[in-house]
C-alpha cells in the first residue's frame, strides 16, 4: 500500500474516533444533566463509566501515539464487555474496538 492511501485511511480511522468520542460525550452530558434516571448511579455503573472513559482517551491517545492509545482502548472494551456483557449485543459498539484494532495494525 502506498503512502498517500496509508494516510488516507489513517486520517478516516482519526475521524471515525473523533465522531465516536464526540457522539459517547453528547450522550454522556444528555444522559447526565438533561434525563432524570430515578437515582443514584450504582457502583458498578460509575465502574463501568469509568472504564468507558478511559477507553475514549485511549481513543484520543491514539490520534499521537497510535499503538499504545489503541491499546488502551482495546482493552478498556474487553473489560467492559466482560463487566457488562450486553454490550455484544449492541452491533454499533463494535466501531470502539474495530477503530482500536485500525489504530494498532497502523501503529508503528
Amino acid at each position: 500500500m502506498n503512502t498517500a492511501s496509508l494516510k488516507k485511511i489513517r486520517w478516516i480511522v482519526r475521524g471515525l474516533s473523533g465522531l465516536l468520542i464526540a457522539f459517547s460525550l453528547l450522550m454522556f452530558i444528555g444522559e447526565t444533566f438533561f434525563e432524570d434516571t430515578g437515582g443514584p448511579l450504582t457502583s458498578n455503573a460509575i465502574l463501568q463509566l469509568s472504564i468507558a472513559g478511559v477507553g475514549l482517551i485511549g481513543l484520543a491517545l491514539a490520534w499521537k501515539w497510535e499503538l499504545m492509545g489503541g491499546l488502551v482502548a482495546l482493552i478498556s472494551f474487553v473489560v467492559l464487555a466482560i463487566l457488562n456483557p450486553r454490550i455484544l449485543q449492541m452491533p454499533l459498539m463494535f466501531v470502539w474496538p474495530a477503530n482500536a484494532v485500525f489504530f494498532i495494525c497502523f501503529g508503528h
